[in-house]
């Protein structure tokens, strides 16, 4: 899976999850980001992907959640409005799906994103 910006993008390394595996299944689409803090979301079909296992609200710097509740892909990459301390909490448990490679251009790049951005996802 491939996130494209305006002037950069993110390759996705997705695991093999059944959330991965779901969402590998959609074609193409593009969304209007929101954000919430330092956390980037943005909507996808509703596939009724459930919480796992091993759901959880808090991720590292570098890894791709699916937020059933909200049905979007999330990427947190700083404190949002419910972090304790450094920590990037996200609003509720999620299922990481996937990661990516972390690097200060990338999140450079995520923290100039807004509500104005869109995304393109290539699958």
């Amino acid at each position: 899976m491939l996130l494209k910006f305006d002037n950069f993008e993110i390759k996705l390394n997705l695991d093999k999850s059944e959330t991965a595996l779901k969402l590998a299944k959609l074609s193409s689409f593009k969304a209007q980001i929101n954000t919430w803090g330092e956390e980037i979301y943005f909507e996808t079909t509703n596939l009724g992907i459930k919480p796992d296992k091993n759901a959880r609200d808090i991720v590292t710097f570098g890894e791709v959640a699916y937020w059933c509740e909200g049905h979007s892909i999330a990427i947190g990459f700083g404190k949002t409005p419910v972090s304790i301390d450094n920590e990037i909490r996200l609003v509720s448990k999620v299922n990481v799906f996937a990661t990516f490679f972390t690097s200060a251009k990338i999140l450079n790049n995520l923290k100039k994103l807004d509500n104005n951005h869109r995304v393109n996802v290539i699958m």
